[in-house]
């Protein structure tokens, strides 16, 4: 292991509570809390960032645990339902006379069977901008930066792709 990742590895340590205090603040349950701060971890290893270069390492940890939350947040009130089972949502509490029947669940799982083949079936570089940001939560200028490409490229292939499977999906819903 090298220096600078047990370095990170003992202040991730040695913050991790204070860490889980602060994204609490934003999430409402704390396994979500806990998955951000694994994320968290994942991205300062994914980074390699050098801490010679940070000039305070653990207000740069609280910064990206708040904005992993943040993006969470975010994520989840664009689309609440997002990457979800259908058959969770089905059994949720609360859910009143929102209860999916075994139709729907099965026609939301073709759907989403569609999707994924509409996704394989683009452009390597467009399929690689597009998992990056969607299913990795990348922005368009971190995608840009694994793929060596401008960000401006990264989003004309999110463009493509979202087209893409709207129109696959499209063809097979008519």
């Amino acid at each position: 292991m090298a220096a600078r990742d047990r370095f990170w590895d003992v202040i991730y340590q040695q913050y991790h509570p204070r860490l889980l205090r602060q994204v609490e603040k934003y999430l409402p349950t704390r396994e979500e809390s806990q998955d951000v701060l694994q994320d968290l971890y994942v991205q300062l290893r994914r980074r390699d960032v050098d801490p010679k270069e940070v000039e305070n390492p653990p207000a740069y940890l609280m910064r990206m645990a708040t904005n992993l939350a943040i993006d969470v947040l975010r994520r989840k009130n664009r689309n609440p339902l997002e990457f979800s089972d259908p058959s969770d949502i089905a059994e949720m509490k609360g859910s009143g006379d929102l209860y999916a029947t075994p139709e729907q669940i099965s026609s939301d799982r073709q759907r989403l069977d569609i999707i994924a083949m509409a996704v394989e079936s683009l452009p390597p570089r467009c399929r690689e901008a597009f998992l990056f940001c969607k299913r990795d939560h990348l922005t368009p200028a971190e995608a840009a930066e694994k793929l060596g490409v401008s960000r401006n490229m990264v989003e004309k292939h999110l463009r493509t792709a979202l087209k893409h499977c709207r129109e696959v999906l499209a063809r097979h819903e008519n």
